[in-house]
């Protein structure tokens, strides 16, 4: 099969698709940082269909050994958004639009990001909610646009 070069050039284009694809989501998630002006500590796109993370974005040094690993991110945030979900549908509340979940160290924000990914975020106390909950919902129509 990988003799054929039409193989060959069709698995290039699907790797170069998915290379391409993995650069822009990671762009996204780097200018949802720069945006929270350091606040984000930590943001994963998430396939809701499968549970797994489809990209994160984690920092780097200290702070990292206090940020969960991604799939304890991605596992977590499918379950919380499925029960909220059946709460809301319960309570006749309308569609879930975000979750904002405050704890003593910071929040965790949760928005989907079209029919088959979820944007979570990680952010410290200092974050600015309404400015976060805009910046996730244009992230999450961009991210929404590269996965389809």
């Amino acid at each position: 099969m990988l003799d054929n070069p039409f193989s060959l050039s069709l698995l290039w284009e699907v790797r170069y698709s998915l290379s391409s694809k993995t650069e822009l989501l990671k762009e996204l998630l780097l200018d949802l940082s720069r945006a929270s002006q350091g606040n984000v500590e930590a943001s994963a796109i998430i396939s809701k269909s499968q549970g797994l993370p489809i990209y994160s974005l984690y920092p780097e040094g200290p702070d990292e050994k206090r940020i969960p690993e991604e799939d304890v991110i991605a596992g977590r945030t499918i379950q919380i958004q499925e029960a909220t979900r059946k709460v809301f549908k319960q309570l006749k509340r309308g569609s879930l639009i975000r979750m904002l979940i405050e704890g003593e160290s910071g929040y965790v924000i949760i928005c989907d990001a079209g029919n088959d990914a979820i944007l979570a975020v990680l952010t410290n106390k200092r974050a600015n909610i309404g400015y976060m909950f805009f910046s996730m919902s244009r992230t999450a129509r961009r991210i929404e646009q590269v996965l389809s």
